[in-house]
């Protein structure tokens, strides 16, 4: 095809294959850059063509077969990225339990004996009659000294919340 045929039929055309990628990758500039592409393979191959009808036919395959692999190509892109967001959330989540398990025990471990005694004993699950019946104090001695040292531990606790929430942040960002 000659440059003055090229031209007159490029501009009949065009937005036809343009709209027709669209359908594919919903997006106008990627679709124009499909429809484009179409036409310079058109432009620099070698085949010939008998009629007009045969070059849109080629243009077509051609438009929607760069439509599928730019859409495939964006699914594996798409998907590595949420796996490696994934992989980034688990592992910041797992930093954040594993650093609030260390300073709710290191809180723990500076509670006086009978206060350390008692919240170990309710982490593992203990309620407070057998607590009670162990230790051989009344059950309310064992909600006073509980509720003591969760007092202190919040105390304890408040400065290193704040700290892991600046961390989350700072990792987010």
């Amino acid at each position: 095809m000659k440059r003055k045929e090229f031209k007159p039929f490029f501009e009949s055309f065009y937005s036809s294959l343009c709209l027709f990628a669209k359908k594919y990758v919903q997006d106008s500039d990627v679709a124009a850059d499909m429809a484009q592409e179409a036409f310079i393979k058109l432009w620099n191959g070698k085949e010939a063509f008998d009629s007009e009808n045969a070059m849109k036919g080629y243009l077509y395959m051609v438009t929607r077969n760069s439509c599928l692999n730019y859409i495939k190509h964006h699914k594996v892109v798409s998907d590595y990225a949420a796996q490696n967001l994934e992989k980034e959330l688990f592992f910041r989540d797992n930093i954040l339990e594993e650093e609030t398990y260390y300073e709710v025990h290191k809180a723990i471990e500076v509670l006086p004996s009978q206060g350390k005694r008692v919240v170990q004993m309710s982490m593992k699950g203990i309620k407070n009659p057998e607590i009670a019946l162990r230790l051989n104090i009344s059950i309310n001695t064992v909600k006073s000294v509980k509720s003591n040292a969760y007092r202190l531990l919040r105390l304890h606790l408040q400065d290193v919340v704040s700290i892991m929430i600046v961390f989350i942040f700072k990792i987010l960002l």
